[in-house]
């Protein structure tokens, strides 16, 4: 997008209006960034936002062999959710209750009382509704 196209778009908006980036990921999660800051890398302006990693494993060198023997065989499909930290919160939940030695996104986070969010598509996946019916039962 050249700079003029932009400047028009935006004129259509409040001066005072935020502006956000959206990321749209495969997964169907978007993210929206408020935190924006325009650079200049020497060809034009370069909008950047700052991307929010929780969730994400980052393995570098020599770490990742010893992180690839110590991580489960198969990925888990815990579903699609509204937001990345909705997503983290409940791989969190689904690690602390499979007793899973995995880091957790958010330690301090009480997952003993709390409820996983359905599914974007509406449902619950089926590993967390196990989970649920399992606390349920013994209620």
């Amino acid at each position: 997008m050249k700079v003029r196209e932009m400047i028009d778009v935006l004129k259509k908006f409040s001066p005072d209006d935020h502006v956000r980036v959206a990321i749209s990921w495969p997964d169907h999660v978007t993210e929206t960034h408020d935190q924006l800051w325009v650079g200049d890398w020497g060809e034009g302006p370069q909008i950047n936002a700052v991307m929010d990693l929780r969730g994400v494993n980052i393995l570098v060198g020599c770490v990742l062999q010893q992180k690839v023997a110590d991580r489960p065989q198969k990925m888990i499909d815990l579903g699609s959710y509204a937001t990345t930290e909705e997503a983290a919160k409940v791989r969190d939940f689904y690690i602390v209750n499979k007793k899973i030695d995995e880091p957790l996104n958010f330690p301090d986070f009480d997952y003993e009382t709390w409820i996983p969010p359905r599914t974007t598509s509406g449902d619950y996946n089926e590993r967390i509704a196990e989970i649920l019916k399992e606390k349920l039962l013994k209620d």
